[in-house]
């Protein structure tokens, strides 16, 4: 399936036959009054921004007239969105883009996905939820597909105040190598689950290393994820591999696991997001809340109608 730019009449199409306003989920609708709006016409930039509807059929009127080639609210809060005044707190966001995974078993061209990559980010998305719902007690997360990879969006009452985010983003990550790597619970944990989501995933061309010590580490990936997984003290101790590049390997991995999330989303509470239920004009995908994230396939639930008749 080609992931084309939508035609205008496309747009209108969509907007006009297919776009509901029951699929804007309802963690944007019960506060839609406080958000900031942002639209983009025709594909050159968020330049239509500061804007508020009072209720989610103003909005709706204002969606289906224009048909927007893409559409953003913010993750914050405000008494005056407009003006983006007296903020009250901000949805704490991950943003996992499939087309920017530093590791991914695809041979995707820069900027392109394809089912694989976007499979690969599910998982990472898969396991930050956990960590979140089960480590920091999230308990109001929405998982939402935005057209080329995922958004979690957490909005319990106790994380919109938050200020320092980046230190859960490290946590979720595992980018930060624990003083004791073996505890059976917390962020040991978490660190060591995805230390492995990463390794797995890594072929020769991912590590800086020697084609000597690359092709030591890759064929022993399976003796050392195991004895990780069993919490092995000794799970680098292979021959041929010194102190020096054990601490290498392992910082060169939390590198690639603090790329996983687009940081900058994280931390920036004035930061916009696509809109559940709009297209993604770019590639002709919707963005939508995902119900069961085991089960989404983004090439089955975000497809509009007008890329299959496309087709045909």
């Amino acid at each position: 399936m080609e992931l084309k730019e939508a035609s205008l009449r496309e747009r209108k199409i969509y907007y006009h036959e297919e776009w509901k306003e029951k699929d804007v989920p309802e963690f944007i609708v019960e506060r839609i009054g406080e958000r900031e709006f942002a639209f983009d016409h025709d594909g050159n930039g968020y330049n239509d921004r500061y804007k508020g509807f009072e209720k989610i059929g103003l909005f709706s009127d204002f969606l289906v007239k224009n048909f927007p080639y893409a559409v953003c609210t913010s993750v914050s809060y405000y008494s005056k969105p407009k003006n983006r005044e007296d903020w009250r707190g901000a949805e704490l966001v991950f943003d996992i883009d499939a087309k920017d995974l530093a590791v991914k078993t695809c041979d995707c061209k820069e900027s392109k996905v394809c089912e694989k990559c976007l499979f690969e980010a599910k998982e990472i998305v898969l396991n930050i939820k956990d960590t979140l719902v089960q480590d920091l007690g999230i308990k109001r997360l929405f998982a939402v597909y935005s057209g080329r990879g995922y958004h979690l969006r957490a909005v319990d009452d106790e994380v919109l105040p938050l200020e320092r985010r980046s230190e859960i983003l490290e946590y979720v990550t595992g980018s930060k190598r624990p003083k004791d790597l073996f505890l059976s619970q917390g962020y040991s944990a978490v660190y060591r689950k995805m230390f492995i989501l990463t390794f797995n995933k890594i072929r020769e061309k991912n590590l800086p290393f020697s084609k000597n010590i690359t092709d030591t580490l890759l064929s022993e990936k399976n003796s050392i994820i195991s004895k990780l997984m069993s919490c092995h003290a000794d799970f680098l101790d292979i021959k041929g591999i010194g102190s020096k590049t054990k601490n290498d390997f392992m910082g060169h991995i939390q590198k690639i696991n603090g790329s996983l999330v687009d940081g900058k989303v994280t931390v920036d509470v004035k930061r916009i997001l696509r809109l559940p239920s709009t297209l993604h004009s770019k590639v002709s995908m919707k963005c939508v809340e995902i119900k069961n994230l085991e089960i989404f396939d983004p090439l089955k639930d975000a497809i509009p109608k007008f890329v299959n008749e496309r087709e045909e």
